[in-house]
């Protein structure tokens, strides 16, 4: 930049922060975070420019997800585990510290 220029650049950087700073300022103090914490998000993304991401995949619903992560996480061949040597077999009866 020419001699002089940066400066003015400065000056004119500073004034559209503080533009820009008033702007959101204002546009955010009309909605309450704490009661719709939804339309804050919705105003934030406008001002900062993004999008929400929501992508969709056809043909997968909530059911069908539901239904693979069921159909995977059962095991058709489960047994029941043989109990440990060291417990108590179902049969007798209960050992108190007397009885030991």
């Amino acid at each position: 930049m020419h001699k002089g220029w940066v400066e003015e650049a400065s000056a004119l950087a500073k004034r559209i922060g503080e533009d820009i700073t008033r702007r959101c300022k204002t546009r955010l103090s009309k909605l309450d975070g704490r009661v719709d914490a939804k339309g804050m998000w919705a105003a934030v993304r406008q001002l900062t420019g993004r999008q929400q991401g929501t992508a969709e995949v056809s043909g997968v619903t909530a059911e069908s997800f539901s239904q693979h992560y069921a159909n995977i996480s059962s095991d058709t061949m489960y047994t029941d585990p043989l109990s440990k040597l060291s417990a108590n077999p179902a049969d007798t009866d209960f050992i108190s510290e007397w009885s030991v």
